[in-house]
């Protein structure tokens, strides 16, 4: 069984919290990652290229564990959604150096976002927070499209996305 591209992350105590992982299958010897798709940061949250958002404490927490990093060169915070969870799904949060062609890359409150183009809709209006709740830390994923009857949508989606690599 090959390795993931993007190591599982820890769940915390309280609903859709993640902990960031870090995917540490970089070669030093590859080339670096192409340029983000959106060189621009967006001017306000509403902008078309922002989907997912990043409150400030949260991008002050990510900022910091990106500069904890080994890797040279740019990596970016990789949001994505799959099937798990006792609720058919997960958020998952990741630091990448890597983007490809199928990703969107973006930047907002001074975090690099990539998102696969292909889980946009999936993702759009989500915002990551950070906080302490019940005495544990970690990051806070509020999105309006898994809520209620709307989650139902997305499920069937979510478990052919099992089968991509």
């Amino acid at each position: 069984m090959a390795k993931s591209r993007y190591p599982g992350l820890a769940l915390c105590a309280f609903t859709a919290v993640v902990l960031l992982g870090c995917n540490d299958s970089t070669n030093p010897e590859q080339s670096s990652p192409p340029e983000p798709v959106v060189s621009k940061k967006p001017d306000a949250a509403s902008d078309e290229h922002t989907i997912v958002s990043v409150t400030p404490k949260a991008a002050a927490t990510i900022g910091q564990l990106i500069s904890d990093q080994p890797t040279a060169g740019k990596v970016y915070l990789r949001v994505r959604v799959v099937p798990g969870g006792c609720q058919g799904f997960m958020h998952k949060l990741d630091l990448d150096p890597e983007v490809s062609a199928e990703d969107q890359v973006y930047e907002t409150a001074g975090v690099w976002v990539v998102i696969f183009k292909r889980q946009a809709d999936m993702l759009r209006g989500t915002q990551i927070d950070f906080g302490e709740e019940n005495g544990k830390q970690g990051f806070k994923v509020e999105n309006p499209n898994f809520k209620g009857d709307s989650a139902k949508r997305w499920l069937a989606i979510l478990e052919k996305e099992k089968e991509i690599k």
